[in-house]
């Protein structure tokens, strides 16, 4: 059976576009001795004059069809056009769906605008039925903290957000990581092997268009288990200072960025803590064995004789009642609970380990934290003991209830 050849193409974009139309000369004389000539010597004067009109004056849908008359290998076209091509002329790619990734600037929205209304000029002969552009929420240079912290983690959600539009199988989506920052196309191509999909990249001065292999690279999902509360709460913009920071795990750092505030430093979640937490949900949209279980196996959450935060018993009740995959839950002895892990409401797993002479299996707990800071814990029980389903649903505990 032959592979399906990828249907969505995520292309990055960057600024050789508009680079190209502004250094383009306004009178003949001019064109005929610039970089540009070699490739548009055939080209009919009045169709770059066209070009450099409808730049000047701002008319960017007009000038995106203007350049569809223009050859689409021209140096001119910039980057995205030129690999685009070539990567139509490679076939590797039948691509219905086209989404062009645009930086969070003015010139970014200008060049998507362009690009857009060239490729629905061209839809028709390239076989696109849908073309959008979508802009990169502070992924823009002026301000490096907002580029590193939230711009390339915003870029990788994006990038999951389009494969779960569209076809929800990653290797029939491609990348062209060929536009954009230095280190867009860095974070692109590890996109491309944490969700095991296709990335290409044209250098401008090499007509040839490269793909990046894949590597035989495995993450361990065993992280998002264990610290599932705390990366949720990374991946909602938390920080934790420095000094915090050094007391969790050498794993969890490593998914983390030092960020300096105000002359204290922070940790943040990384662009590859990012592509971590994309590519587990990716990877596992749904449990395998999480089936919703039955009346018989339902039982009410059960509560030792304790004195619990304000609101703890209702909120255990309403997690059991709402997850059908959740068989009971029951609350853990109060001793050392003084100090309820990160402070926070959460979910993570606890790996399986030995108690009292024998082996506990991985199970999931939960906390929760009132108003005054005050918290308590309880085990909630599910369908499945399989790992990779008690991650998952650690995850999606986390996203739904914290």
């Amino acid at each position: 059976m032959a592979t399906m050849k990828p249907r969505t193409l995520i292309c990055t974009v960057g600024t050789s576009l508009p680079g190209n139309l502004a250094a383009l000369p306004s009178d003949q004389a001019g064109f005929r001795e610039s970089r540009f000539f070699k490739d548009l010597a055939a080209v009919a004067w009045s169709d770059i004059e066209r070009v450099k009109k409808y730049f000047c004056d701002q008319r960017w849908p007009a000038l995106g069809r203007a350049l569809a008359a223009l050859p689409e290998n021209a140096s001119l076209c910039g980057a995205e056009i030129n690999s685009n091509a070539a990567l139509y002329e490679k076939k590797w790619l039948e691509a219905t769906s086209l989404f062009l990734l645009v930086s969070d600037t003015d010139q970014g929205r200008q060049t998507g605008e362009i690009l857009k209304a060239y490729y629905e000029t061209r839809k028709r002969e390239l076989g696109l039925q849908q073309i959008d552009y979508r802009v990169i929420e502070r992924l823009q240079d002026q301000r490096p903290g907002d580029f590193k912290i939230y711009g390339l983690r915003n870029l990788v959600r994006m990038v999951g957000r389009i494969i779960q539009e569209t076809d929800h199988n990653p290797s029939l989506v491609a990348i062209n990581a060929t536009g954009g920052y230095k280190a867009q196309i860095a974070t692109t191509a590890l996109i491309g092997i944490a969700l095991d999909i296709a990335v290409y990249y044209k250098h401008e001065r090499f007509n040839e268009i490269i793909a990046f292999p894949p590597l035989p690279v495995a993450l361990d999902y065993d992280v998002l288990g264990r610290y599932g509360d705390l990366l949720l709460a990374f991946e909602r913009g938390e920080m934790l200072a420095d000094e915090e920071a050094g007391m969790v795990d050498e794993k969890l750092r490593a998914l983390l960025d030092e960020v300096e505030i105000d002359g204290r430093l922070y940790r943040a979640l990384s662009p590859i803590g990012q592509i971590y937490l994309t590519g587990f949900r990716m990877r596992h949209p749904r449990p395998v064995n999480m089936p919703a279980a039955g009346h018989e196996r339902r039982r009410q959450p059960a509560f030792r004789d304790d004195h619990y935060p304000s609101g703890f018993k209702e909120f255990v009740n309403k997690v059991w009642r709402e997850t059908s995959w959740i068989t009971s839950c029951h609350s853990l002895p109060y001793s050392g609970q003084a100090a309820i892990r990160h402070h926070r409401t959460g979910f993570y797993l606890e790996p399986a380990h030995m108690e009292n002479g024998h082996e506990e299996p991985d199970r999931i707990i939960g906390t929760y934290v009132d108003r005054n800071g005050f918290g308590a814990r309880y085990e909630v029980l599910t369908t499945s003991i399989d790992r990779t389903d008690l991650i998952w649903a650690v995850d999606y505990l986390n996203r739904n209830y914290c």
